[in-house]
């Protein structure tokens, strides 16, 4: 049969067991401020977007006085009353060319509106965005979805169609003829109130451990958990393991017949320490054993 371990080394291993389970609960604990970070930032983009893809809806259309470079589309037109003309887009337009310009300035985050029924093939989604969408779909209650693809953290919120957005996605018939006219009376056609339009996809580089790990090694969070594990480590060597120590050698002295042995305890009735009952028990052991003794040699 095997040797059983001293308590000393069972305390060592659940020691550095229990130290390898808060490195652990901290290493967990970066992961899931890591996720809480980046989707705290993409659904502030999501609401921005939706927010002003509102706005735009609200209004009908955005009208402009001139194109910019790089930005010729536009829905419609009319004459501004001095030769020239103001151009008319629409919520899509506007959105997309938004997306456009603050992707290429951002430095960290891009979006896309998009749709598994788009009109724009710029707008067409990947996979994500298309699985994405296929979700939302299946499950209506779902607020948004959320991965890693290859360091970069991916997030899509559902876009729903109000009724503001029928003008243009209800009914062919009842669309304008502009949108006909560029659009033609098959994408994007048919919708409902509450039905998923499309999604706000947004990607933002995911935070590296790199930048995480200073969390973890803060000095002040290094200290408290040293000294909470220090503190740990002294009282159970002083108030437990020492004394377990020192009961084992006076009563092992007791057994050998140095029945002065004076053991140093608490009494019960003032300690509710167990191993100051234990000392009493062999306390009183030894104060039996004094007896049993002066009985036999008074009997000789």
């Amino acid at each position: 049969m095997a040797r059983k371990t001293s308590i000393q080394t069972k305390y060592s291993i659940i020691f550095f067991t229990t130290l390898v389970l808060v490195i652990g609960a901290f290493v967990a604990g970066l992961g899931t401020l890591r996720n809480e970070v980046l989707r705290n930032e993409a659904e502030a983009i999501a609401d921005q977007v939706i927010s002003f893809r509102a706005w735009v809806a609200g209004s009908g259309m955005v009208w402009v006085h001139k194109l910019v470079p790089g930005f010729p589309d536009f829905l419609a037109k009319t004459e501004d009353g001095h030769g020239g003309f103001f151009y008319g887009k629409n919520p899509a337009l506007a959105t997309r060319e938004l997306s456009v310009i603050a992707n290429k300035t951002s430095k960290r985050a891009t979006f896309l509106v998009t749709s598994d029924d788009y009109r724009q093939a710029a707008n067409k989604p990947d996979a994500f965005e298309l699985q994405a969408i296929r979700t939302f779909k299946s499950n209506r209650g779902l607020k948004f979805t959320e991965t890693y693809e290859e360091g970069i953290y991916r997030y899509a919120r559902p876009i729903f169609v109000k009724k503001g957005c029928l003008k243009c996605h209800g009914d062919p018939e009842d669309a304008p003829p502009a949108v006909i006219q560029k659009y033609g009376d098959k994408k994007a056609f048919g919708y409902k109130v509450g039905d998923i339009r499309g999604i706000v996809s947004v990607k933002i580089p995911s935070i590296g451990w790199q930048k995480l790990l200073p969390i973890l090694t803060n000095p002040i969070v290094i200290a408290l958990v040293v000294l909470a594990f220090a503190i740990n480590f002294l009282f159970t060597q002083r108030f437990i393991i020492r004394r377990l120590t020192r009961l084992t050698e006076d009563a092992n002295a007791i057994a050998r017949g140095k029945l002065s042995t004076t053991l140093d305890y608490t009494p019960p009735d003032r300690s509710n320490d167990e191993i100051d009952h234990a000392y009493h028990a062999v306390n009183l052991l030894k104060k039996s054993l004094i007896i049993v003794l002066k009985r036999s040699r008074g009997k000789k």
